[in-house]
């Protein structure tokens, strides 16, 4: 099972290589693809954020890298579909820190392929933590970012209700969730009427996966993700006190 996490880590962190996945936007982007395109980028957004519901606990400390990948884009996504992207996504580096009365604190980050990304959250453990095999943990969580590209700029709000279980060797986790994304145009050769543009999306999210932790304060996690429809797969692994 080791092995089999530690390859879907790698997997999903592993993100397809582009020179800009992005990049097109300004060429191929019309009044009909934005609001696709948007989903697709809420989607990866909102993803990666949580790997069990068990909240740190105060002065808890939780840093790794994470990563998401969605398989396709949407059929309508004519800016990644016309840049010849299949799968796509983005690598995180997340840190969180545990605070007073089962609340967490994260903030998250990426400068990655054209694209300059901060965000961050607050989650609330709505069961009372424990180590003990079998414990059940519930967890609410908010996150937002902030995203900006030379050809568009996004904001991103998003919320999951995660709940798992901790097992021998294992804790299974599933979260349901929701992403609010905007997109707005900053320039476009294909129809300059379009540039100060906006569109929002609203989309669904569901994650089901599992975390190991091989060593004491290591883990590694990994799971599928259904985002608006459409199939991907997250993983990451950190370092956890």
């Amino acid at each position: 099972m080791l092995k089999m996490t530690v390859m879907a880590a790698l997997l999903s962190l592993s993100i397809p290589v582009h020179a800009d996945q992005y990049g097109a936007f300004e060429r191929l982007a019309d009044s009909g693809s934005i609001k696709p395109f948007a989903r697709d980028l809420g989607g990866v957004l909102g993803s990666s954020t949580f790997h069990s519901a068990r909240s740190l606990g105060f002065s808890g400390f939780d840093v790794g890298v994470r990563g998401v990948m969605q398989f396709g884009p949407d059929r309508d996504n004519r800016i990644l579909r016309g840049n010849g992207i299949d799968a796509f996504g983005l690598p995180w580096v997340q840190a969180e820190i545990g605070m007073p009365f089962r609340f967490d604190g994260f903030i998250r980050g990426i400068s990655y392929q054209g694209l300059t990304i901060a965000g961050g959250g607050l989650r609330y453990g709505l069961l009372k933590r424990g180590d003990a095999p079998w414990t059940p943990h519930l967890l609410a969580s908010g996150v937002g970012h902030s995203v900006v590209h030379e050809h568009f700029s996004a904001s991103h709000v998003g919320g999951n209700l995660v709940g798992s279980m901790g097992i021998p060797l294992l804790t299974p986790y599933v979260g349901i969730g929701f992403d609010r994304t905007r997109v707005v145009v900053r320039s476009s050769t294909a129809d300059p009427l379009l540039i100060g543009h906006d569109v929002t999306t609203f989309e669904s999210r569901f994650t089901a996966g599992a975390q190991t932790r091989p060593w004491p304060f290591f883990y590694l996690h990994a799971a599928y993700v259904l985002l608006h429809r459409q199939s991907g797969a997250e993983a990451g692994m950190g370092i956890r006190f």
